[in-house]
């Protein structure tokens, strides 16, 4: 149905926006995709630090790691849908669901918001 189709896309433009602005206001710069149901987000400027894990992994599979391990945001890391000789262009990228209902929006956004303060 092209109706609910459409309701589908702007809730999903409206959830975008809403983790997009959250991420924003903690220094992340959010990449608009334009269209689907993921979001990219440069973790860069945070300058969170993983290297005293010393995991081995990539950076963004520890950050994906440390977030839901300690604020239970699930993400996705990038890096993992590259090649090894490319895996460093997207190393401090994550991916962000906004197919999400509002309820788990609004707490997701909260979470960022919080990371300021890490």
């Amino acid at each position: 149905n092209i109706s609910e189709c459409a309701v589908e896309a702007v809730v999903s433009t409206q959830s975008t926006g809403k983790l997009a602005d959250a991420f924003s206001s903690i220094g992340c710069q959010p990449v608009w995709p334009d269209g689907g149901y993921f979001m990219l987000v440069d973790t860069a400027p945070m300058g969170w630090d993983f290297t005293a894990e010393n995991t081995g992994r990539c950076y963004d599979v520890d950050c994906v790691k440390w977030l839901t391990r300690e604020f239970k945001l699930a993400t996705i890391p990038i890096s993992v849908f590259y090649g090894d000789e490319n895996r460093h262009l997207s190393a401090k990228y994550i991916r962000v669901c906004c197919a999400k209902s509002d309820a788990t929006i609004d707490r997701a956004c909260q979470i960022v918001r919080s990371l300021k303060k890490c």
